[in-house]
């Protein structure tokens, strides 16, 4: 079967990871995978390439839609020769899903992630287009893939048609993530700090979305009861030419606390060399991915009740409210002074759970049943 993935970019994010991880562990006798960049090529471009995967790229602007690109695209579909188009995030469901229904007989499938839409937090151009989609919903796509069940709450709500939803949740690679001491020593030697310090991490693009300013406010609450407690944080825009960040971190006196990394092509060092994953996001979430490649690497988590946040932690680690330093620094301290027997044990709780409820080849598995169930139904809608 060959199907061809439309997504808005390739860049280090959420959607874009689950793809990667679908193209890498697919069954390759049974399908054929192409990718769509509607925009340019990315980061994770080459990554996925290098799973046998065309990669191409539209480039749409954002916020533009005009006629090259859009002629490109339909001419990229066509050569393809879908049996089935799979689209990842607003824009590529609606863009991307015209274009399928236009130049192809291919069934197409949205993607949905987020568990935040509204006018506060939403871009205008965002909120847009998923309203569009809502409408388009009833007549365009055959089934509507939902990464978490906050999200399928929520486009539910918007008026997304529900009959066509399947909540498929993410999958993670246990093999890929796991701990290792070697990676934790270097890690943490790179940074300079002592190896009994406490170390928390925070791996998020720099967002309103993630709420750096939470984190650090509680960051700074912190180090005034652990001592040797130290903060690390990797990321789009995560760097020292960050002006905003910048100020935030010397405003709270955290100067020689904070360690920031840009953006990591190898995730695996960063939970290796942690103690503890702190998440402090606003709103927005479906199911982090990070919070289970954490967790497969056993590091204990706390993070905000934002989207399957808790479902995803269940009894592992922590769950505050969002946007309250206060509590956020509680619950940091509290497991900063745990024993470090009571941290290993934690984590490795978090891996097993992991293992048993969000094994990645689960999730290949149920999409790879969708798309045979989807395809084996082309002709009923």
């Amino acid at each position: 079967m060959r199907v061809t993935h439309i997504i808005t970019g390739l860049s280090i994010g959420g959607a874009e990871k689950v793809l990667l991880r679908l193209l890498r562990d697919m069954d390759t006798d049974g399908f054929k995978n192409s990718v769509i960049s509607i925009t340019d090529k990315g980061a994770l471009s080459e990554s996925m390439a290098a799973t046998g995967a065309n990669v191409a790229a539209m480039g749409f602007l954002k916020g533009k839609v005009n006629a090259i690109p859009a002629a490109r695209l339909g001419a990229e579909l066509r050569s393809n020769k879908p049996d089935l188009v799979q689209t990842w995030m607003y824009h590529a469901d609606l863009i991307g899903g015209i274009a399928a229904r236009l130049t192809t007989s291919a069934p197409v499938l949205w993607n949905l992630r987020q568990s935040t839409l509204d006018e506060t937090h939403s871009k205008k151009s965002t909120l847009r287009t998923a309203m569009a989609c809502a409408r388009l919903s009833f007549s365009l796509p055959s089934t509507i893939v939902c990464g978490s069940q906050s999200a399928r709450r929520v486009h539910a709500d918007l008026g997304y048609d529900a009959t066509k939803m399947v909540v498929l949740n993410n999958g993670f690679d246990t093999d890929i993530h796991r701990h290792s001491p070697e990676q934790r020593t270097a890690f943490r030697a790179k940074l300079g700090i002592p190896e009994d310090s406490i170390l928390i991490g925070n791996p998020s693009r720099y967002d309103p979305q993630k709420d750096h300013l939470t984190f650090l406010q509680a960051a700074a609450r912190v180090a005034q009861k652990v001592p040797n407690a130290h903060f690390v944080f990797c990321g789009d825009s995560i760097t020292p030419e960050n002006q905003n960040l910048s100020s935030i971190i010397q405003e709270q006196g955290l100067s020689e606390r904070v360690h920031i990394l840009g953006t990591l092509k190898d995730i695996n060092p960063f939970y290796s060399g942690i103690d503890i994953l702190a998440l402090s996001s606003a709103y927005g979430e479906g199911a982090p991915n990070v919070i289970g490649e954490a967790m497969s690497a056993e590091v204990p988590c706390l993070a905000t009740d934002v989207g399957d946040s808790a479902y995803l932690i269940g009894d592992t680690g922590l769950i505050v409210p969002s946007r309250n330093a206060h509590v956020f620094a509680g619950a940091l301290v509290s497991l900063s002074q745990d024993s470090l027997d009571s941290r290993k044990a934690k984590g490795q709780a978090a891996r097993q759970r992991i293992k048993e409820h969000f094994p990645l080849v689960t999730m290949v598995r149920r999409y790879e049943d969708l798309y045979r169930r989807v395809y084996s139904q082309r002709y009923d809608f």
